[in-house]
């Protein structure tokens, strides 16, 4: 439900899993029924008694998943990002490699309008970044594999 949350799977593809949960016989049944039942938007809506929430994401497991198959050539993808990893980094700690990045995007991107430099220090930092995060996203996908 996490990643559908976050926008990284179609509500279809969450049914399709709970299909394939239901036939494997996993457990908790009666969340997987009505998963695949009622969708995930149905489920979004019901009180935690009723079907559990999904866990949120720490700011390096959403920043790895979100650059796992980032194509910043692609405008309005990279757009979404710089928007989205500008503003969830502030208040955070800028020793973690990731938010300091953030700070920057946020800097050059945003407040300076040096679009150049912004691109290119984009493209330096991803290259050491994503592969840095790629065995978080990969764990992420692999809990629901």
């Amino acid at each position: 439900m996490a990643l559908f949350d976050k926008g990284f799977i179609s509500e279809e593809e969450v049914v399709a899993w709970a299909d394939d949960q239901i036939m494997k016989g996993k457990e908790p049944f009666d969340y997987i029924t009505i998963l695949s039942l009622k969708g995930p938007r149905y489920c979004q809506k019901l009180p935690e008694h009723e079907f559990p929430q999904s866990r949120e994401f720490t700011f390096n497991e959403e920043f790895a998943l979100r650059t796992k198959d980032l194509n910043v050539d692609l405008d309005e993808e990279k757009q979404r990002f710089l928007r989205w990893v500008s503003s969830e980094c502030m208040g955070l700690d800028i020793q973690i490699p990731e938010v300091k990045f953030g700070y920057h995007i946020d800097h050059y991107f945003f407040e300076c309008d040096d679009i150049m430099y912004a691109n290119r220090y984009l493209k330096e930092q991803l290259s050491i970044l994503v592969p840095k995060n790629e065995e978080i996203a990969e764990g992420i996908w692999a809990e629901i594999a």
